[in-house]
């Protein structure tokens, strides 16, 4: 087996710069998952960033992959401007009441958190500090901000802002603008407390979910503005939008970040080839599937087909596909991992 000679924070950087590092980088996202490794229940670390960061340490010490990353928010911003959360003992909170029921009533009475004061933001931050205290300069802490279509559903409801597309667009869009100023200056709060890259991340834009022309229409440019902003902070963004995206992984490519994330529902030989001298690709080992249900062995095999498929002249990063659920068997992010050190490394 080689010897690595870069360490995770600047082969991380050079993939996202689409060149070669010593060998591919591997970021299983690791949130719950870590959290249970480490011993505790999910309700514990959403007000201890203590607890949290020690998880994040943890699992990176004992399983070797190239980046922690922060509570992912989990809805704190758009609890921070009202939405009501549903909070389970042992799994990530969930919206219940989102804060925009009336447009009329509820758009005039929003206002844009301030993240060292308002909700949950404050514990997110001082987490994201104690990370990059722990490991700044070495492994790469990555920041979560999420996409504004999705915050705009959280704080309209899902279901209710598709709807809106049809029956009220230009309140929609009102409402998106506020989404996007509000996610713009919890970024700029992420990046000052140490974040080195930024996941921008979207369950609610794919083609499993709304249109290309209602992603062109409600999303793009939004989104574009969002994840522009953002680099202009000086920090790395890549986009992750769960689902069927093959038919606008040139959309995603051309909001501007230097990454795109994808699921199993993409082909990573396809996705390569069209956006791939444009954004280095992160994908695609099924969380859900792969990792949670099948054997290590098979967890090899798929990481050395996706490998075989994206590697070739760099640019990529072997990633789980969404967040690894709390459940997964620890030998197969070993196995992950293990499969980069045995076919990941470039001459």
């Amino acid at each position: 087996m080689k010897k690595e000679e870069m360490t995770p924070y600047d082969r991380l950087m050079t993939a996202f710069e689409r060149k070669k590092p010593d060998r591919v980088p591997v970021t299983p996202f690791v949130r719950e998952w870590a959290v249970r490794q480490a011993g505790f229940k999910f309700s514990e670390v959403m007000t201890n960033p203590e607890k949290y960061v020690y998880s994040q340490l943890y699992a990176i010490r004992k399983y070797g992959y190239d980046m922690v990353l922060d509570l992912l928010a989990v809805h704190a911003e758009s609890e921070a401007m009202g939405s009501i959360l549903k909070i389970p003992e042992d799994a990530p909170p969930s919206v219940d009441i989102p804060a925009v029921n009336d447009y009329s009533k509820d758009l005039p009475k929003l206002k844009i958190p301030h993240p060292r004061r308002d909700g949950r933001l404050p514990i997110i931050l001082e987490g994201i500090r104690r990370l990059k205290q722990a490991v700044g300069g070495y492994i790469p802490v990555m920041g979560y901000v999420q996409a504004c279509w999705r915050h705009t559903c959280m704080l309209r409801g899902t279901e209710r802002a598709l709807l809106d597309m049809k029956k009220n667009p230009d309140q929609l869009k009102e409402l998106i603008e506020i989404a996007t100023e509000s996610l713009i200056v919890y970024a700029e709060a992420v990046v000052e407390a140490g974040a080195d890259l930024i996941w921008v991340s979207d369950p609610t834009s794919s083609g499993d979910m709304i249109s290309r022309k209602a992603f062109e229409e409600f999303v793009f440019p939004y989104l574009r503005r969002e994840i522009r902003a953002i680099k202009r902070m000086g920090v790395k963004v890549f986009l992750h939008i769960c689902g069927n995206v093959n038919d606008r992984l040139d959309l995603m490519a051309d909001t501007g970040p230097d990454a795109i994330s994808v699921d199993e529902k993409v082909d990573l030989a396809r996705a390569k080839p069209l956006v791939g001298d444009k954004v280095c690709i992160m994908g695609n080992i099924s969380p859900g599937v792969t990792l949670l249900q099948k054997t290590p062995k098979d967890v090899e095999e798929e990481c050395k087909i996706a490998l075989e498929k994206a590697m070739a002249g760099g640019g990529f990063v072997l990633a789980s596909g969404c967040i690894v659920p709390a459940a997964a068997p620890g030998e197969n992010i070993a196995a992950m991992v293990e499969a980069v050190r045995k076919y990941g490394f470039y001459e």
